[in-house]
């Protein structure tokens, strides 16, 4: 069947047309992948192609408790023995970035990262966090134009980031 043919994907050779589509799962215990992670991925990497959970590309984009990043070298290091096993069974993998904004909660933010929105409204609802369990949604800070700056380059960092894990 066409399905468990060979694909190409722009530049990509994919074993299949298989694709694993993103989940937030919440594992990454302080926000570094780890090996329940690569356990996961590799389970799932007789697919052509897998995208991975939503990544934040900096600490004011965390907000979710245990979602991985792409920011710090653990957290680079982390995602290369996910890339490397994947990769072994012969996928490939893309990253999802995710950037919570004001859907997050500081209990789940590391200290000094804040909860920025394009405005300071707060969105409905509550998030889980594993300090106080559902807390409702903050009012974030209104992103200035630097913050809007700043966060721009955060996302070309964690890019080039991916590229080296």
């Amino acid at each position: 069947s066409i399905l468990f043919s060979k694909a190409v994907l722009g530049s990509l050779d994919l074993q299949n047309h298989l694709v694993i589509a993103p989940m937030t799962r919440c594992r990454a215990t302080g926000n570094i992948p780890n090996s329940l992670m690569m356990e996961y991925y590799a389970q799932r990497a007789s697919a052509g192609l897998i995208i991975t959970e939503g990544t934040s590309p900096s600490p004011n984009g965390l907000g979710y408790p245990r979602i991985p990043g792409i920011f710090s070298k653990a957290q680079i290091k982390g995602w290369k023995q996910i890339t490397d096993a994947v990769h072994k069974k012969g996928a490939k993998i893309f990253i999802q970035f995710m950037h919570c904004g004001r859907i997050a909660h500081p209990l789940n933010l590391p200290a000094g990262a804040r909860v920025l929105g394009p405005s300071a409204v707060a969105a409905a609802g509550e998030m889980y966090t594993d300090a106080e369990r559902m807390k409702p949604l903050p009012v974030p800070e209104a992103m200035t134009e630097a913050d809007i700056k700043n966060a721009v380059a955060e996302f070309a960092a964690a890019a080039k980031n991916a590229v080296t894990a």
